[in-house]
């Protein structure tokens, strides 16, 4: 199967169900056997590191810009859903940071 032959859906899809798994290992297997200085330390306070979060809500902007308004010569079905996947990636790891420090309260 080729790139090229994947829809948006199945995308979606796949990078769902990755961030999905990623955050139950880190819930149920990883997390719980750390101490509370060891979860701190993951994790950078929201305010001592901008930068990544800036740069990675940036990304989605692009990414959304190049999905629905780019029409130029690169728009390609492959690279659409290359970045397609790479954005929702993105989302999903914010996501993920987000949920992981309202239970952890970290």
């Amino acid at each position: 199967m080729k790139l090229q032959d994947l829809s948006f859906r199945q995308v979606a899809l796949a990078v769902s169900v990755l961030g999905v798994l990623n955050w139950t290992v880190l819930q149920f297997a990883i997390l719980p056997r750390l101490t509370e200085q060891e979860r701190s330390g993951i994790y950078a306070g929201w305010m001592s590191t901008p930068y990544p979060y800036a740069a990675c809500v940036a990304f989605m902007c692009a990414a959304a810009w190049y999905l629905t308004l780019y029409r130029g010569r690169y728009a390609t079905h492959r690279g659409r859903i290359a970045v397609f996947a790479a954005g929702l990636g993105a989302f999903g790891g914010l996501l993920m940071i987000l949920v992981i420090r309202i239970t952890w309260h970290i």
